[in-house]
This record gives C-alpha cells, sequence and structure tokens, in this order.
C-alpha cells in the first residue's frame, strides 16, 4: 500500500511544479499566487504549502525544475548554438526559466533567489564549458541574449514580423551566440 501512495506523491508534485512553472513564466512571481498554482495543478493550496513550504520555496522548487542547462548544453557547441533558437521558440519548457527569471525582477526576494538559483545552475556550469579566463563572462552573454530573445519571440511576440522576418532574428540570435561561444579576437 505505501508504494501507490508514494506514486501519487510523485505525481502531485510534478503536476504542482508543472503548474507553478506555467504560473510563474506567464503571469511573473509578484502576480502568481499559491491557490492560483494549486488550482491549476488541481490541488489544495495547503498541500501546495506542505510540499514547498512558501511561495518563494515553490519558486525555487519550479525554477531549479525548469533549468535543464546539462541536458541541454552539451558539445559540440556550434551545433548547440545553430539549434538554440528553435529550442527556444518551439520547446515551451525551454523558455520557463528565462521567462521565470525576467518576471522575477519586480520583486526583490524572488530576483535574488532567481540569481543565486541560475548563477549555481546555468552561469557556473556553461562557463566552465565555455573554458578560459572570461567563460563565466560569456555564459552571461549568451544568458542576456537569451533571455531577450525569448522575451520578445514569446512572451511578448510581437506580430509586426513576418516568417521571413522571424527567421533573419533567429539567424542574428545564432550568429550572436556563436560569436559569444568562439569570439575573434579585434585583429579578426
Amino acid at each position: 500500500m505505501t508504494q501507490p501512495k508514494k506514486r501519487d506523491s510523485e505525481a502531485t508534485r510534478a503536476r504542482i511544479l508543472a503548474a507553478a512553472k506555467r504560473a510563474f513564466s506567464t503571469t511573473g512571481y509578484s502576480h502568481t499566487g499559491i491557490r492560483e498554482v494549486a488550482s491549476l495543478a488541481g490541488t489544495s493550496s495547503t498541500l501546495v504549502l506542505r510540499y514547498f513550504g512558501s511561495k518563494i520555496g515553490l519558486f525555487e522548487a519550479a525554477l531549479r525544475d525548469a533549468m535543464r542547462t546539462a541536458e541541454i548544453l552539451q558539445p559540440p557547441l556550434t551545433e548547440f548554438a545553430t539549434s538554440l533558437a528553435d529550442v527556444l521558440r518551439t520547446d515551451p519548457g525551454a523558455t520557463d526559466p528565462m521567462l521565470m527569471i525576467a518576471m522575477a525582477s519586480g520583486e526583490r526576494e524572488a530576483a535574488e533567489l532567481a540569481a543565486r538559483v541560475f548563477t549555481e545552475l546555468t552561469i557556473i556550469p556553461v562557463g566552465e564549458t565555455l573554458g578560459g579566463p572570461d567563460g563565466k563572462e560569456r555564459a552571461l552573454q549568451m544568458s542576456i541574449l537569451a533571455i531577450g530573445f525569448v522575451f520578445f519571440m514569446k512572451h511578448l511576440p510581437l506580430t509586426v514580423f513576418g516568417k521571413q522576418e522571424t527567421a533573419r532574428i533567429c539567424d542574428w540570435f545564432t550568429r550572436s551566440v556563436l560569436d559569444v561561444i568562439e569570439p575573434h579576437s579585434p585583429g579578426d
């Protein structure tokens, strides 16, 4: 009897995290409430609090769950750069952490937590993968590009752009990420 309860517990936790990621990435930290997440997950706010303790605890768990840097960033980096724009445009889950971070900026506690988690799970490992004394700086540059790209392409879709213009923007993004991955010296 204990085994089914554990599976239900894991499924409930997964539903809550999925609902939290969706809410935090669409309405932001300050406009998302525990009751809203519970309703989206088909459970009670009491159960959400039992699993995560508080709204900030839920936000951290959702952000950590959404950040799949190790899975996404695999060498060779040039292939990563060329597929990144497509992944960010087509995989809703890939955009969650970036939108969650961008939309947490209005709430100090959430912004500080997002910065800490993002640094731990993205800036440091990506910086190490990029290598060199400026690896962390280039990881941040790539993150700035990605967050801006996601924000304008997904959260604030600018409908004045057609398919060809959108394709050119995606090409620009890819070239920009490649320039960060493989920087050229000023004489190049």
